[in-house]
């Protein structure tokens, strides 16, 4: 249980706050642990930061990629489905984005890279989509995923601008593109 809380609060941190600006202090104070036995829990703050897109990557792997493979005919409307589901987690879309960022650590880009590919290759392989098809629809989830970064679908209500870049492009029934 302790773990589960501890990466709970460590996406709330690095989701905003990235791997270098992330305080593991902050982190231990939110469970209500000490310093220290943070460090029982995770050795480093690398550690934890990994461990965090880990469980982002696998909550990506259940929601969208098992629902594509699962689906019947054209998968791709039913993966911008969970794309689109997936994106009310602002915290996992900017988790996500943090890993990017930091990629400048070696082992944080060998994680993204494998991570991106597999994702990447998953896609590719389903019934009828192909490589162009995938590069697509991956290419469209990164800029729904910056978007809701930019926090777009809470202001669509009040802003014309934002509701009309939500709702342009691919439609979630369409198979270019995820979370329209």
């Amino acid at each position: 249980m302790r773990r589960g809380q501890i990466l709970a609060a460590a996406l709330q941190e690095f989701s905003h706050k990235g791997l270098h600006g992330g305080s593991t202090v902050n982190i231990a104070k939110e469970v209500e642990i000490s310093h220290p036995n943070l460090f029982r829990v995770f050795s480093t703050k690398h550690e934890l930061f990994v461990a965090v897109l880990q469980q982002a990557f696998g909550k990506v792997e259940t929601v969208m990629l098992a629902s594509g493979e699962a689906a019947e005919g054209d998968p791709l409307p039913t993966m911008s489905d969970a794309w689109g589901v997936l994106m009310d987690d602002r915290e996992l879309m900017l988790i996500l984005l943090q890993g990017f960022a930091a990629s400048e650590d070696p082992a944080i880009r060998e994680l993204m890279h494998r991570w991106t590919k597999e994702v990447f290759e998953r896609m590719e392989a389903l019934p009828g989509v192909g490589t162009d098809r995938a590069h697509d629809f991956f290419a469209a989830g990164m800029l729904y995923m910056v978007a809701t970064a930019m926090d777009l679908p809470a202001r669509a209500e009040h802003d014309a601008w934002a509701d009309q870049f939500l709702a342009s492009g691919s439609g979630p029934a369409s198979s270019s593109g995820p979370g329209s």
